[in-house]
């Protein structure tokens, strides 16, 4: 039991070693090509754009640098601005009614 070599420990490095040899042997035939090298190029470069797309900052002005601040000709956002805030004052009435 001990110190014997079972069926399931058999094969177990050397095989996945063998499968990674094989693998980088197949790219590294692959990228011998410069055809192939220059798709490759093009496929990380998509890839960086995309993953890239989130983390830049957005054209658009960020909304809190124009709070409280309202455009004269902006109506929705006079309007707005000018009833204030009525969550706390709703918060208040609630709390003094019970």
């Amino acid at each position: 039991m001990f110190g014997k070599n079972t069926d399931k420990n058999q094969g177990g490095m050397g095989t996945n070693l063998s499968y990674m040899l094989l693998g980088a042997g197949a790219a590294a035939w692959w990228l011998s090509k410069e055809e192939n090298r220059d798709k490759l190029e093009g496929w990380m470069n998509t890839a960086k754009e995309k993953m890239n797309m989130d983390v830049q900052p957005s054209t658009e002005e960020f909304p809190v640098l124009k709070a409280g601040h309202p455009h004269p000709d902006d109506i929705a956002d006079n309007k707005m601005v000018a009833e204030g805030s009525q969550f706390g004052v709703h918060y208040y009435n609630e709390k003094e009614q019970q």
